[in-house]
C-alpha cells in the first residue's frame, strides 16, 4: 500500500501520531483495529466512554483560555 502524504504538516503530524496509536494499541491487544472483535454494544459503551472524556478535556481547557 503506498503510503498517503499531504503537504499540511499539521495533518502529516496527526497521521504519525495515529499510527503511533496504533502500534502501540497492537503490542497491548495483539491485534489491529480491523482484527478486534467484540459485541456492538460494547463498542458503543468504549465509544461513549472517550467521548465524555473528550468532553471533561474540552471543559478543562475552556477554564484556563482567557475569555
Amino acid at each position: 500500500m503506498k503510503p498517503i502524504v499531504t503537504k499540511d504538516k499539521m495533518v502529516m503530524d496527526i497521521m504519525h501520531r495515529m499510527a503511533g496509536r496504533s502500534n502501540e494499541g497492537l503490542k497491548t491487544y495483539g491485534v489491529t483495529m480491523s482484527q478486534a472483535t467484540k459485541e456492538p454494544h460494547k463498542w458503543i459503551d468504549d465509544a461513549q466512554e472517550e467521548a465524555w472524556d473528550l468532553i471533561v478535556y474540552l471543559e478543562k481547557i475552556r477554564t484556563i483560555l482567557p475569555k
